[in-house]
């Protein structure tokens, strides 16, 4: 039987859910002798007698026979290793025998070629993690072609496009409460294209809402009346119609009554699930297919493209500096043009959105006009984030028949 999965990875638990070919459902799978909890700490025991390695528990504490391991998701952020009986071991070797006891709770004795397909989530994105996670994987057997690391906020626009189409008839909300942030997210859908779009954005409130909050009475009073607030502003006239709750701040009751309103008009819902889910979802339509009915524009991704527009042998061009879903950070370049009678740079803007493109003019103020076509300049485009694109023009003359009078012109577009 082939397995798809999806494994949730925090720092201090870890969570797995498969696809269930026989139900057609994405299912749990407990990783403890607790049958009732479906989370494990991401953590590792090894035994000197026999030699072996076995997910971690607190009972193993209590034995000279057993080291306990604790600290992965860290070492791997800190590329630390370890000394265990005189040898040393990476965050990569211990991800690899991670990855594989975990593995073994969805399948005895699993045969890795019968994994299909797995998607690892993780808080945010982290090069040094992600490099150990992805040793970890192809150590224990899993080739990259069979496995993609996500976000948690990707995590979760899977998981919404794959509920009931009422729940996201409109925008959906998610608040994230953990031990170290608060953050609201909302998925806009752009329906009208083809992909469909889903946008996430982002607001943190960590400052504001803190988890040490719940550990008093007065503080949790303060707590529950800031994330009214919090709602009503980020809920007023937008519309949503569904918002999830999750992380451990999210498990006491003290948050009910708030929500209980809030579900006027809009669906309400709580779980500790949903990023593993959404990494099981991906899974899914990434190894079985479906993948290309969407667009997804994580935080990082921009929601708009941008192409400078020229006319090239007598026809009308575009030269791309962004397109929509491509990482902010990786987007921009820069290209040569040589104006014609004309001060003004055209730039045609996309919205992920939106149907329709319009145009946003670069003015360059007191560039001499010319009709013989010696004006040169050097266009850079580089992007400050997902919505802002920084243009900058400068003036690089036209060989021995024009030298450069050494003018810059810089205009921020709003994305």
């Amino acid at each position: 039987m082939e397995l798809i999965a999806g494994i949730d990875l925090c720092k201090d638990f870890t969570q797995l859910c498969v696809y269930n070919t026989d139900t057609l459902t994405m299912d749990s799978v407990s990783l403890s002798t607790d049958k009732q909890s479906l989370r494990t700490p991401t953590a590792l025991t090894y035994s000197r007698d026999p030699r072996d390695w076995m997910l971690y528990s607190p009972r193993h504490l209590d034995s000279s026979n057993y080291v306990c391991v604790k600290d992965i998701y860290e070492m791997a952020q800190e590329d630390r290793t370890m000394i265990i009986d005189g040898r040393e071991y990476s965050a990569d070797m211990f991800f690899s025998r991670f990855f594989r006891r975990i593995m073994n709770c969805a399948q005895d004795n699993i045969d890795v070629k019968c994994i299909k397909g797995v998607t690892i989530s993780i808080k945010a994105h982290d090069e040094m993690l992600e490099k150990h996670i992805a040793a970890g994987l192809e150590s224990f057997g899993i080739p990259k072609e069979k496995y993609r690391i996500l976000t948690h906020t990707e995590a979760f626009m899977y998981f919404v496009v794959m509920q009931n189409k009422d729940i996201w008839i409109n925008d959906v909300g998610l608040f994230d409460f953990d031990d170290d942030s608060f953050k609201y997210y909302v998925l806009h859908f752009g329906r009208k294209q083809q992909p469909m779009s889903v946008v996430a954005e982002s607001n943190d409130f960590s400052e504001m809402i803190q988890y040490r909050m719940l550990e008093d009475e007065t503080e949790k009073l303060r707590l529950a009346y800031a994330f009214e607030n919090l709602c009503s502003n980020m809920l007023h006239k937008q519309n949503v119609s569904a918002v999830y709750t999750t992380g451990n701040g999210f498990e006491t009751n003290w948050a009910d009554e708030i929500l209980k309103r809030l579900s006027n008009g809009r669906r309400i819902f709580r779980g500790q699930n949903l990023f593993v889910k959404g990494a099981a979802y991906s899974s899914l339509l990434f190894f079985e297919g479906g993948i290309s009915n969407f667009l997804m524009i994580g935080e990082d991704n921009l929601k708009s493209s941008i192409a400078l527009r020229a006319v090239s042998n007598a026809e009308v061009i575009e030269i791309p500096f962004g397109e929509i879903g491509q990482n902010y950070r990786e987007a921009g370049g820069s290209c040569e043009i040589i104006m014609d009678g004309t001060n003004e740079i055209d730039f045609m803007i996309h919205n992920a959105l939106k149907k329709d493109f319009f145009c946003a003019i670069m003015t360059l103020d007191a560039l001499e006009m010319r009709s013989n076509k010696t004006t040169r300049l050097k266009v850079d485009v580089r992007f400050a984030s997902r919505d802002v694109a920084v243009v900058t023009v400068r003036d690089i003359g036209f060989g021995s028949v024009r030298k450069t009078d050494y003018r810059i012109w810089e205009q921020v577009l709003n994305l």
